[in-house]
């Protein structure tokens, strides 16, 4: 599968076929049910296989908390870019990728191309670490929160909601590799740089170019990601790396892989490319990227190596791979703002 620097990111997407819409209910994984558990690992490997990922429904999430939060993101996003609110917590002001960042202001995964789309990140608490320089060294900041009531208990109680799914996918993806049920999760603790994304991609009527995206091709850089989704727009790769439209099933979660699962599994387990079109229509996402420690070095694991399947990836921690591929993009958004400071004399947008 290739990774985000050689997808074949501008390749037409097509609808997917239902066959490989596969729809997982997980409430057997929060009840003590071994049979229903059984089914739910072999769902997900059936998934795997067959489209490289999935939805899932009857999770540990309540739906009052996928409302609270969307509310409270639409607060925020309403805000015109130079109000106060937003303005105290711009990622500009925060020494790492925490708090606010407006259009534009994506780093470009695929080079040349301007994301249509602001976000709030939040990561784990600083708190958690035996001091900030620690947290720091493995890539975890503190979080501005904006002066806005409610917001940061509704992002907090949906943040500690999708980590208790992360826990839950973790155990099923552990026995999936053939490990047994807590072997992911013991490398990855309340301090894994699992960082929250709060997404919005306005209606626009952007060029329908390869310049002009909702947000660039690329593969994720953790184990798995959790995504949920208000409306169509996003696109995916299979395991033969065609592009599909996804579903943006009611009250579905879309499960997709990561770099670090592919590494894992030397490859098994490919990560899955994924991008947003402009669309006409509002979107937001709720995207959890779920990660191993910041620490923690990723191989691929002996039962997926061998004579005749050699190691196809080096060792890397969980930290510096996220950031050496958020440098490599950050760089390429820099070189497209400097195009466009040469070409016109002013920032995008292109729109």
């Amino acid at each position: 599968m290739p990774d985000t620097q050689s997808l074949n990111a501008t390749a037409a997407a097509t609808e997917l076929d239902p066959d490989k819409i596969i729809d997982i209910d997980l409430a057997p994984l929060f009840r003590d049910d071994p049979d229903g558990r059984a089914r739910v690992v072999a769902e997900a490997r059936r998934a795997c296989e067959r489209s490289g990922f999935f939805l899932v429904h009857n999770t540990c999430i309540d739906d009052r908390v996928i409302q609270d939060t969307l509310t409270q993101m639409d607060r925020l996003f309403a805000l015109p870019d130079d109000d106060p609110i937003k303005q105290a917590v711009h990622q500009d002001l925060a020494p790492g990728t925490t708090g606010w960042a407006p259009i534009f202001e994506e780093p470009s995964y695929q080079e040349n191309t301007i994301a249509y789309m602001e976000s709030f990140d939040a990561g784990p608490d600083v708190a958690l670490f035996p001091s900030a320089e620690a947290a720091q060294e493995v890539g975890i900041w503190p979080i501005p929160w904006p002066d806005l009531p409610g917001f940061r208990d509704a992002v907090e109680t949906y943040n500690a909601a999708a980590n208790r799914l992360g826990r839950a996918l973790f155990e099923v993806f552990s026995e999936l590799v053939g490990e047994e049920r807590g072997f992911f999760n013991r490398m990855s603790g309340d301090r894994a740089p699992k960082t929250l994304r709060l997404l919005h991609y306005p209606a626009n009527d952007a060029p329908a170019d390869d310049i002009n995206v909702g947000i660039a091709a690329h593969t994720d850089f953790e184990c798995f990601t959790i995504m949920y989704q208000t409306a169509p727009g996003l696109e995916l790769t299979d395991v033969e790396g065609n592009w599909h439209q996804a579903p943006a099933a009611g009250g579905r979660f879309t499960i997709i892989l990561g770099d670090m699962m592919e590494r894992f599994t030397n490859g098994t387990l490919p990560a899955t490319g994924h991008r947003v079109v402009n669309t006409p229509w509002q979107r937001y996402s709720l995207i959890l990227f779920y990660a191993v420690d910041g620490d923690q070095v990723v191989a691929p694991l002996p039962q997926f190596v061998g004579p005749d399947r050699p190691a196809r990836y080096p060792p890397v921690g969980q930290y510096a791979h996220i950031r050496n591929e958020v440098d490599r993009s950050v760089a390429n958004l820099e070189a497209m703002t400097a195009q466009q400071n040469g070409l016109d004399g002013h920032t995008p947008p292109v729109v």
